[in-house]
């Protein structure tokens, strides 16, 4: 099951699921341009999450998405980065996002089409985007008409990567994998989590693919992104305000070490 599809597309096989991506309300500063910090008022201003939840000094960046309960969904997502004295300061939130349709499951135990967002630590490995790259720091691929995200159980070597392109010799069926194109402003910009992602990817000539010399597990999903807002809910993926996630996009620097930690809040500080 990928993170979210599109509420217009079609079933077209027993493990393909439409979702809904979601509606919020942004609770973020007026300034867009700018990628540094939000101030925040004194009621919000407790103590940040990032250090009750505990991370490596190398690690200068993280996001936070929490919620009440399991069954939330919708949460609050606040960036935080390390200042000089490695304390943790808010640089943006809180931000209001929407989840799966069936709210959060702790990451080990996902099964695919479950319509829920996994909860855990995450790495932030690349983003992508329909629309062009907006300054990111982060390898960024901009969307064409050939790039698919694939997770057919049936083709375990290439679940959960992105493709560049469907080769003829494609194993893998298109009920089973999201034309990002076809996404658009939804997938304007995305994050892609670190959940389910295979090792060992490389290109292989013969099958005119990417393919991972250790698969995902095809029982849990793939294709969980940040990206913006739809109409509703997602199938598990996180969705905000298109300013958000731009900023997010721009924000992210691979040489913090960026995490992505997500769920309840009485489950996160406790990984």
């Amino acid at each position: 099951m990928a993170g979210t599809l599109r509420s217009t597309r079609k079933l077209r096989g027993a493990g393909a699921l439409v979702a809904l991506c979601g509606l919020l309300i942004v609770a973020s500063p007026a300034r867009e341009a700018a990628v540094g910090d939000v101030l925040v008022s004194a009621e919000t201003a407790t103590a940040a999450l990032p250090q009750v939840i505990g991370a490596r000094r190398q690690v200068q960046q993280m996001i936070t998405i929490s919620s009440r309960r399991f069954g939330s969904t919708s949460g609050n997502l606040n960036a935080w980065r390390r200042d000089a004295t490695g304390q943790w300061v808010r640089a943006r939130g809180p931000v209001r996002v929407v989840l799966g349709y069936n709210g959060w499951v702790k990451a080990a135990d996902r099964e695919q089409s479950t319509g829920t967002t996994p909860a855990g630590r995450f790495r932030l490995p690349y983003a992508f985007g329909n629309s062009s790259d907006p300054g990111a720091r982060l390898t960024y691929r901009h969307v064409d008409r050939n790039d698919w995200w694939p997770y057919d159980p049936r083709d375990p070597a290439t679940y959960n990567i992105y493709q560049h392109h469907k080769a003829d010799r494609t194993r893998w069926r298109a009920g089973y994998a999201e034309h990002l194109a076809s996404y658009g402003a939804e997938y304007a910009y995305a994050l892609v989590v670190g959940f389910n992602l295979p090792s060992g990817v490389h290109y292989s000539k013969r099958r005119a693919q990417w393919v991972a010399e250790l698969p995902a597990d095809t029982t849990r999903g793939g294709g969980i992104f940040l990206h913006v807002r739809g109409d509703g809910l997602t199938a598990g993926c996180v969705a905000m305000s298109r300013r958000d996630m731009r900023w997010l996009v721009r924000w992210v620097r691979p040489d913090a070490q960026p995490r992505l930690v997500m769920g309840p809040r009485s489950y996160i500080v406790t990984l």
